[in-house]
């Protein structure tokens, strides 16, 4: 049985803005990583076909890394990766649309073989899309946010 997490949500800034968070390497190492986790996009080829590759730096020192290929780049309103991680691949779509100058983002995480992992993946994704709602706003790398209601 395969698992999908799906998300919605609103950003300040029109989608071009936002596809170009994931497009341009700058732009993706502001934000990649969830929470306290800093991420360095360390190789990305924004074409269909293309590669990108992710090393994220836990506060422990232990490295995670995640990367995969561009099945989809359709600027400024879709695109769709997939998501290699350890022995798992799963796919990421991406919708963005216009609502009045700001962006509604509907986020697709699929191919999940538990609810655990699905469910670990909401958290990442929840926090890196918070880091990417901060560098928008600010124009900064994002370093990480706290989980909310950790301590």
């Amino acid at each position: 049985m395969s698992h999908a997490l799906e998300m919605t949500r609103v950003f300040n800034a029109p989608p071009a803005r936002i596809f170009a968070c994931f497009t341009i390497k700058e732009e993706w190492n502001a934000w990649a990583g969830p929470y306290a986790i800093r991420g360095d996009v360390v190789l990305l080829e924004p074409r269909v076909g293309g590669r990108y590759r992710i090393v994220m730096h836990r506060p422990d020192g232990t490295e995670v890394v995640a990367g995969g290929v561009f099945q989809v780049l359709e600027e400024p309103s879709r695109l769709a990766f997939t998501w290699e991680h350890g022995q798992d691949t799963t796919l990421v779509t991406i919708f963005l649309r216009d609502v009045g100058g700001k962006t509604e983002m509907h986020f697709r995480h699929e191919g999940f073989t538990s609810e655990e992992d699905r469910d670990n993946h909401s958290k990442g994704w929840t926090g890196c899309l918070e880091k990417l709602d901060a560098f928008l706003a600010t124009g900064e790398r994002q370093r990480g946010v706290a989980l909310q209601g950790a301590a």
